[in-house]
């Protein structure tokens, strides 16, 4: 069985789908696998519970200049139309993915019967209609109807990088991770927050120890967290964050690829949500909880706040510190 998934993106959108990936490798163990992916999450299908044969590069900043477009459009066509797949399966629903399905040499070419952009529809020769929900769940519905699925999602043991774990610095015995970054402005809850969070969990379980992680852009966030955070932003490669989060007591972050990575490696995680949905996008497992202020804007989507009140973001930091403890067992 070859095998072709269109996912360019984004971190946390890949990462929903590896529960997925696990079923569709438990039924062809045989199975090859081809990913089209953007060149920044090419790291992130190390840790597939479904064995990547070939990454193909989605070179989206390329394609969108005058001067990269033509040949990064040759190389892609090239490596799309390479091999020919039994199932080429578009998990993104957005135009771009879709063509690229189409560029695709593939018997099945599969896709949502209602994807985020209708136009993705146009390249599909199978259409399939799954419920709303979760996307881990609709994303692993499509996989369940193309390929024949009865299994039950679950989250496996993702793989171990020793050489990104290796390359961490030397950290406190116990440590909970914090994640202050996010893309959406509207989903960053304040550093301040976080500040006050990391000192009322401090209250109640002095030696545990707090290590604020993310990208390069984000580390003048953690750095505003707190002088008694070690700020490890920027730090670490994108196997490096695993490791890191792996190994950590537990998580708290905003809604972000890296906490979905941390709820894929089975930790206790934490989001904070505001305009985007926890029920549709929250941490994805038995050990995930959100927190949400309920205010009557929750779930705008909406990137900015429209008034600039962030209403969401007032979350009281004792009382989550407090649920935090009470669900990890944690603290006195």
């Amino acid at each position: 069985m070859r095998i072709l998934v269109v996912k360019p993106s984004s971190f946390g959108d890949i990462v929903h789908l590896f529960p997925a990936l696990a079923l569709m490798r438990e039924k062809y163990p045989d199975g090859e696998l081809d990913f089209v992916v953007n060149p920044e999450f090419v790291p992130l299908l190390d840790y597939s519970p479904f064995p990547v044969r070939r990454k193909i590069i989605f070179e989206r900043k390329k394609l969108g200049s005058a001067a990269g477009f033509f040949p990064a459009l040759c190389r892609l066509y090239r490596e799309l139309r390479r091999e020919k797949y039994d199932i080429a399966v578009d998990f993104q629903g957005l135009f771009r993915s879709g063509l690229l399905l189409g560029l695709a040499r593939a018997e099945v070419k599969a896709g949502f019967a209602a994807p985020r952009e209708k136009s993705a529809a146009w390249f599909y020769n199978r259409k399939v209609a799954v419920p709303a929900g979760h996307a881990v769940e609709r994303c692993g519905a499509l996989a369940a109807e193309v390929f024949g699925l009865d299994g039950k999602l679950h989250q496996v043991a993702l793989p171990l990088n020793p050489a990104a774990a290796a390359a961490l610095p030397e950290l406190p015995p116990r440590y909970a991770v914090l994640l202050p970054g996010t893309r959406w402005e509207s989903k960053r809850f304040p550093p301040e927050f976080f500040g006050a969070l990391a000192a009322a969990l401090h209250r109640h379980d002095p030696d545990l120890a707090f290590v604020a992680a993310g990208s390069a852009a984000e580390r003048e966030i953690a750095g505003a967290i707190g002088e008694n955070v070690i700020n490890l932003a920027g730090q670490t490669t994108l196997g490096g964050l695993f490791e890191l989060l792996r190994n950590a007591e537990f998580v708290c972050g905003n809604d972000s690829g890296p906490l979905h990575a941390a709820a894929a490696l089975a930790k206790p995680v934490f989001g904070f949500y505001g305009p985007t949905d926890p029920v549709l996008t929250g941490p994805w497992g038995e050990l995930a909880g959100t927190f949400a202020a309920g205010c009557e804007c929750a779930g705008c989507l909406k990137r900015l706040c429209p008034d600039g009140s962030y209403r969401c973001w007032q979350l009281d930091a004792e009382k989550v510190a407090a649920a935090i403890m009470e669900k990890t067992g944690g603290g006195k």
